[in-house]
C-alpha cells in the first residue's frame, strides 16, 4: 500500500489554475467600475455637495470656490491670495486663541490656496471629527471678524513672501508667461498682485471682496473618505444654507497673444524659459488629446537615465548632445483656454539647439508620430491619473475642479478608457489644429542672449511642405 500511494503521488498533478488569468487591461477597468461612484446634491441657494465613499478612517473635506485673481480687479488684486492668511486666525464666534486650541485638539490639518480661477480651503481629519471640522471650515471662511491686528501682522509677511517669491525663477518665469500670453486681461494678473495694493487692504476691502465672490452658487463642499453622503447634506445644511446667492460674475474673456517676455538676469548659472502655444480648455474634447501628446514629450533632468535609448526623442537629444540641465512638458488648464508646452533649463549657449529641438518633436507630432510613442505616452498618463486620484486629498482637489468646471467629475473608468482610445491619427489631427503653424508665447529668465529671436522662433512652427 505504501509503495502504490508513492507512485500514485509522483503520477498525479493538480492543475493550478490561478483566478486572474484574464489579460491586462479586462481586470484593470473591472476594477476601476468598482469604485463608489461620486454623489451629488444642490442646496436651495446653489451651494453643491460631492462625496465619495472610501473605506477609510480619515477624509478630507474642503470648499472649493470660483474665484481667484482671474476675478479681482485692479486695485484689488491680491486679496483672494491675502484672505488665505486671514482665514484660521478669528471668527466673529471664537477668539484667535480659542480657535487656534479648537484647530490642535482636533488633530485636523487645515490648508487653503488660491489659483488664477479657484480658492479652496480644506482639511483632512479622522472620520469622527468631521462635524467638528466641517463647523470650524465654514465659520473660518464666512464668518471671519477680520481683525486690525491681525490685518496689519499679514501685511508685513505676505510682504516679506512677496520679496522671496521674486527670488524663486521659476514663480517669476510662469507670471511672466501669463502676463505676456494673456496681456490685458484678468488672467495676466498674478495671485499675490503688486505690492502697492497691499497696503489698502483693509477690513472693508476684504469683507466687501468676499461678499462679491464667494457665492454659494459658486461654491461645492466636497468629502472624500470614510463619510456618508447624507451626512455631509446634513452638515451643509446646518452650516451653509442661510448664504444668499449673488448675481452672476462675469470672468471676461480670455485673449490668448502670441508673444514673448525675457528677463535678462546674468547673475543666475542657467536660463529658465517656457515656450507654450494655446490649447484646449479644461473640459473640451480635445483636452486628453493634449495630455497624451504632454506624456510624449515627458520630461528629464540630468539625474534620470539618458542616452541613446532612451524612449523620449527629446530626453534622448537633450542627454547625449547636452543640450539641457532639464525640461518638462506643460499643461495649465483654464475653464476657456490653456496653456500647452514645454519648460526647459540650461546654459545659454544650447538654448537655440533646445529649442529647435522641441520644434522638431512637435511637428514630429503633427505628422509622423508612431502608434508605439502614443501607447508609452498612455501609460505613462494613466500612471500619473491614478497617482493622483490614490489619496483623499488629491482626489477632494479633483472633484472640486471638475465640479466647478463640469458640474460632474467623470468616473475614473472612463478616463482611463478615454485615454485608451486615443491613437497616432487622434495626435496629429488635434496637434496640426493647435500647434502646427500657431504663433508662441515665449517668457525666459536668466541668461537669455543665446535665445533665438522671436521671429525665428516663430518660423519654426511649420515645416515646408512639398
Amino acid at each position: 500500500m505504501l509503495k502504490a500511494s508513492i507512485r500514485f503521488t509522483q503520477i498525479w498533478r493538480p492543475v493550478v489554475t490561478p483566478v486572474r488569468n484574464r489579460p491586462y487591461p479586462i481586470p484593470f477597468i473591472d476594477f476601476l467600475k468598482n469604485i463608489p461612484e461620486t454623489q451629488y446634491s444642490r442646496l436651495d441657494n446653489g451651494l453643491t455637495i460631492a462625496t465619495e465613499e472610501r473605506e477609510s478612517y480619515n477624509t478630507c473635506v474642503g470648499l472649493f470656490i470660483d474665484a481667484g485673481s482671474r476675478y479681482e480687479d485692479n486695485f484689488e488684486n491680491g486679496v483672494g491670495h491675502f484672505f488665505e492668511h486671514l482665514a484660521f486666525k478669528g471668527t466673529k464666534c471664537r477668539t484667535k486663541t480659542l480657535l487656534e486650541d479648537q484647530i490642535s485638539s482636533s488633530g485636523a490639518i487645515f490648508k487653503c490656496f488660491t489659483t488664477r480661477e479657484m480658492v479652496a480651503y480644506y482639511a483632512d481629519c479622522l472620520c469622527y471629527d468631521l462635524p467638528r471640522v466641517v463647523e470650524i471650515l465654514t465659520d473660518c471662511v464666512y464668518n471671519n471678524n477680520f481683525a486690525t491686528a491681525d490685518i496689519e501682522l499679514q501685511r508685513k509677511i505676505v510682504y516679506a513672501e512677496m520679496i522671496e517669491q521674486d527670488k524663486n525663477s521659476n514663480t517669476v518665469l510662469y507670471d511672466y508667461l501669463h502676463s505676456t500670453a494673456f496681456q490685458g486681461t484678468p488672467l495676466a494678473q498674478t495671485v499675490m498682485g503688486p505690492s502697492c495694493n497691499l497696503y489698502n487692504f483693509t477690513d472693508m476691502t476684504i469683507s466687501r471682496y468676499l461678499a462679491k465672490r464667494f457665492d454659494p452658487a459658486r461654491t461645492v463642499l466636497v468629502a472624500v473618505g470614510g463619510v456618508k453622503h447624507d451626512q455631509m447634506v446634513f452638515l451643509a445644511n446646518n452650516y451653509l444654507n442661510k448664504l444668499t446667492p449673488l448675481k452672476c460674475v462675469d470672468i471676461g474673456v480670455a485673449r490668448y497673444t502670441g508673444s514673448e517676455i525675457r528677463f535678462r538676469n546674468d547673475s543666475l548659472p542657467v536660463a529658465n524659459c517656457v515656450m507654450v502655444i494655446e490649447g484646449p480648455s479644461f473640459c473640451h474634447k480635445d483636452q486628453i488629446v493634449m495630455e497624451v501628446a504632454a506624456s510624449i514629450i515627458s520630461g528629464w533632468d540630468k539625474s534620470q537615465p539618458g542616452g541613446i535609448n532612451h524612449a523620449v526623442r527629446i530626453a534622448r537629444e537633450a542627454s547625449t548632445d547636452k543640450f539641457c540641465d532639464s525640461y518638462k512638458a506643460v499643461n495649465i488648464t483654464y475653464k476657456d483656454t490653456s496653456l500647452w508646452g514645454v519648460q526647459f533649463m540650461g546654459p545659454s549657449v544650447e538654448l537655440e539647439d533646445m529649442v529647435l529641438s522641441i520644434q522638431g518633436e512637435w511637428m514630429n507630432m503633427c505628422h509622423t508620430i508612431t502608434d508605439a510613442e502614443v501607447e508609452r505616452a498612455k501609460r505613462e498618463l494613466k500612471t500619473k491619473v491614478l497617482s493622483k486620484t490614490e489619496s483623499c486629498a488629491g482626489t477632494c482637489h479633483e472633484i472640486g475642479r471638475w465640479v466647478l468646471y463640469n458640474e460632474i467629475r467623470p468616473p475614473l473608468h472612463e478616463r482611463i478608457c478615454a485615454i485608451d482610445s486615443v491613437f497616432a491619427q487622434d495626435i496629429r489631427r488635434v496637434c496640426n489644429k493647435y500647434i502646427y503653424d500657431k504663433c508662441p508665447a515665449v517668457a525666459a529668465v536668466g541668461p537669455t542672449e543665446g535665445l533665438p529671436d522671436y521671429t525665428k522662433i516663430r518660423a519654426g512652427m511649420y515645416w515646408l511642405r512639398i
